[in-house]
């Protein structure tokens, strides 16, 4: 993916290989030109919905997508769209589904293949919005900080509250899983198992940024570093018996600082959306858009081969 304009670790077989054994039928799709020259990759696996057979790109991630590097024209993204449809046909799927990668991880324009689908026949089949910072265009943290936010930095400066990197998984873990279970009766996507066995097959690639207080871990954000653009903030987690401390306002404030010294682009918080886009989460958009994040589209799109 490294030599793409449009990828990120999530379409590379290390990570999608995380998958235990039977959980997807993986039917990923490599193209090339006639003279043996890679031109896209096309993550994907097999999805039942009842009896309808889906060529899906890709269950289980964020985003699927059609990967491709800065050659591919629109000629070539339509002939590629072309035959992956005959491809999908010719081995009975029903359908296709394809979740794109946020324009905002795109080191290049890559709307010819946006355009083309629509082209070809595919809608819209959900429509998420994530929020995100372009931090590579502020001067600091605190640029775009409303006044309550920079209250509540102080307050957690003020406790003693301290922003690390950690290895201890295992204590977020503990944090996050309560989290869940009090706010949505939910689990994380990811047990700790995977989440560990995703940090060494994706070596300095999956970090986790926690907030501690007298030593003991109290917030934490896991964040995925998906390319060289963009920081995505996959979990997002604090205890809430120091809620009072306010840390993960401290925490962002420090994590916007460290993603800037070190090149990236964006800071991606996810989605705020719920059941494919129907539903707003109003108070989580207000806590990500008093750091200055604005909304992101998360699209995929559909085609009915039968």
């Amino acid at each position: 993916m490294a030599s793409s304009r449009n990828g990120t670790f999530m379409q590379q077989r290390t990570f999608l290989n995380y998958h235990p054994p039977g959980r997807f039928v993986d039917c990923s799709v490599m193209v090339y030109k006639s003279h043996g020259e890679l031109i896209a990759v096309i993550p994907a696996a097999q999805v039942m919905e009842g009896q309808k057979k889906v060529f899906s790109s890709y269950p289980g991630a964020s985003h699927g997508g059609i990967i491709v590097d800065k050659r591919l024209g629109i000629a070539e993204a339509t002939e590629l769209v072309t035959l992956l449809t005959e491809y999908c046909k010719s081995n009975l799927f029903n359908a296709i589904e394809i979740k794109m990668v946020p324009r905002i991880y795109h080191s290049w324009p890559s709307d010819e293949i946006d355009f083309v689908l629509r082209y070809s026949g595919f809608s819209l089949s959900s429509s998420e919005l994530a929020t995100a910072l372009p931090i590579k265009e502020i001067a600091n943290a605190s640029e775009n900080l409303i006044e309550s936010t920079r209250r509540n930095i102080r307050k957690a400066q003020k406790y003693g509250v301290n922003i690390e990197e950690s290895n201890d998984f295992a204590a977020y873990w503990r944090i996050l899983a309560e989290n869940l279970e009090q706010k949505h009766h939910a689990h994380p996507t990811h047990t700790l198992a995977e989440i560990l066995d995703l940090t060494n097959r994706c070596p300095g690639a999956i970090k986790l940024f926690a907030a501690f207080q007298e030593g003991e871990m109290i917030s934490g954000v896991v964040a995925f570093l998906l390319n060289s653009r963009v920081i995505n903030c996959f979990y997002i987690a604090s205890n809430s018996r120091y809620q009072n401390l306010r840390s993960l306002e401290l925490l962002f404030y420090r994590l916007i600082d460290w993603g800037r010294e070190n090149g990236y682009c964006y800071l991606d918080w996810g989605i705020s959306t719920e059941a494919k886009g129907i539903k707003i989460n109003q108070g989580l958009f207000e806590f990500k858009e008093k750091f200055g994040g604005r909304g992101v589209l998360r699209e995929a799109y559909c085609l009915n081969l039968s």
